[in-house]
């Protein structure tokens, strides 16, 4: 018989094993909830569990049913091959070369046909049967008179001894609630010998074998689950640790970031990239905030700037209205009044230039000499203060040598100028000063350099803040708006050139600009 015949006849013959029952129609309906569970798991780590035992589980089942399809196939072979073998044991014995021809004759076989069936059988408790050519039972050949051809009837009532005889196989039949395997063999005279074995052994060690291939798989689908989910646990902690980073920087807690430990290469190009963004949000919003400030404090600034001359005007205005000023005062007034006005005309102008610079970053080029603009401003501050020492380097001690950069001569003007109005305003007039241009490094340098008073390191760090003066008062009153540096800073940024501050108290400043040489990038 093939396997799945063989199968299909154990599991008929097989009682069930103890277990859940399905329920029945009376059964309570709470099974709804853990179906979709199991369908619709809480957590990534529980559905990487589920997968691996549900697939373990599957692995399992065809295993247990191959090998005990394997082992009943062997089993029933065994048993087939033991009913084929006491019959060939008696043929054998009755053969004419195993004794001599005075001793056998036809009459002495054909008168005892109990002889055809094997001492083995006979011996055995299982049922058999001896059936003459016509297929009617001869007799048993055993002891009882009346229960073992009871057996022998229904034995042969049960299978299809020519059949059976003719393919030389085996059957399983129930008798009085027990399993026999049914082997058919050919005697002599025509006959067909019945005999049996009990199956009651070999699905006893079926079932043994069964019982303990479940428990073996219940021990590795458990310990699978086990062992799946402890992986999952330390293959997922990173993610919990992006989750919680995520939650803390929703907080407010923006410097806060994702652990670098642990996890597959997949987990760590995630947080390096997570931990790259999380870094350029953090600096845009730094970059806000400061900006905002900035805002805030340029427009205090602005206002308050724009506050002072306005009230001084007012004030004046307001005396001659009331016809308050005497000749002498009045003239004192007017002058008052225009310089107020010159004050906030050129915090005007200095405000739209910085305007203008941050609108257009990237302004209109061409070579400009800029030893000549160094020159022609150390000539404005000479006018302004004759007596201040000021000392020309570099190329401007060489009469009428160009030193061209390419960029926007306005605004390297003001540059210019911002530079040595900045050294007028707030050095004594009569500490020297020395303007420089040279070429150094693949690039050009305007160098200004002062012995002034120099500047603590705190306020130096905020020279280029807009409306920043170390010393307000001072500079209200020579006229400084604060935004020069600024607009140097602005300018020198919008030529793709760097700025350089170097001071102390007492050791004055120098302030080094330097440009791309025009001459290279030609």
């Amino acid at each position: 018989m093939n396997g799945a015949v063989q199968a299909t006849e154990f599991a008929a013959a097989t009682p069930p094993t103890a277990g859940p029952s399905a329920p029945g129609p009376t059964s309570p309906g709470p099974a709804t909830p853990a179906k979709s569970a199991l369908r619709r798991p809480r957590s990534l780590r529980g559905s990487l569990t589920l997968v691996n035992v549900a697939l373990l589980a599957l692995g399992l089942l065809l295993a247990m049913a191959a090998s005990l399809v394997g082992v009943w196939t062997i089993l029933i072979g065994q048993l087939d091959d033991t009913l084929r073998q006491d019959v060939q044991d008696v043929r054998a014995s009755a053969s004419p070369s195993s004794a001599s021809p005075s001793s056998v004759s036809p009459s002495s076989v054909s008168s005892d046909p109990c002889a055809a069936v094997p001492s083995a059988v006979l011996h055995r408790s299982a049922p058999y049967a001896l059936l003459d050519s016509g297929g009617r039972v001869v007799r048993s050949c055993v002891r009882e008179p009346d229960g073992p051809r009871r057996n022998a009837d229904a034995l042969a009532a049960s299978v299809s001894p020519v059949a059976l005889a003719d393919r030389g196989e085996g059957a399983s039949v129930r008798l009085d609630g027990e399993v026999y395997r049914v082997g058919a063999q050919r005697v002599t005279g025509g006959g067909i010998l019945l005999s049996t074995a009990p199956m009651a052994g070999m699905m006893a060690t079926v079932k043994k074998l069964f019982l303990l291939e479940l428990l073996v798989s219940a021990a590795l689908l458990t310990l699978l689950a086990l062992l799946t989910q402890r992986a999952a646990r330390r293959r997922l902690r990173p993610l919990e640790d992006m989750v919680q980073t995520a939650s803390a920087i929703a907080a407010g807690h923006l410097g806060s970031r994702i652990s670098t430990a642990g996890g597959s290469s997949e987990v760590a190009e995630l947080r390096t990239a997570l931990n790259s963004m999380l870094q350029q949000v953090e600096t845009a919003f730094r970059c806000r905030e400061e900006a905002s400030e900035q805002v805030k404090r340029f427009a205090a600034d602005a206002s308050h700037e724009l506050r002072t001359p306005l009230a001084t005007i007012r004030g004046y205005a307001q005396l001659f209205d009331k016809g308050m000023l005497g000749p002498e005062e009045q003239e004192r007034a007017i002058g008052r009044i225009a310089s107020e006005a010159d004050r906030m005309n050129r915090l005007v102008e200095e405000l739209l230039a910085l305007a203008r610079l941050e609108q257009q970053p990237q302004p209109q080029r061409r070579p400009v000499d800029l030893a000549l603009l160094a020159r022609e401003a150390a000539v404005d501050l000479l006018a302004v203060q004759p007596g201040r020492p000021v000392t020309e380097a570099g190329a401007l001690k060489v009469e009428d040598e160009r030193v061209p950069v390419l960029g926007d001569e306005g605004l390297l003007r003001r540059l210019v100028a911002n530079l040595l109005s900045n050294v007028s305003v707030h050095t004594p007039p009569e500490a020297p000063v020395t303007v420089e241009v040279t070429r150094e490094d693949e690039a050009v340098l305007l160098r200004v350099r002062d012995d002034g008073p120099g500047m603590r390191p705190e306020d130096a760090a905020r020279i280029f803040d807009r409306f920043f003066r170390a010393d307000p008062d001072r500079a209200r009153r020579t006229g400084g708006s604060g935004l020069g540096m600024s607009i140097v800073q602005a300018v020198v940024q919008a030529h793709d050139g760097t700025l350089r501050v170097e001071t102390g108290l007492g050791e004055g400043m120098t302030v080094e600009v330097r440009f791309p040489d025009t001459e290279l990038t030609a």
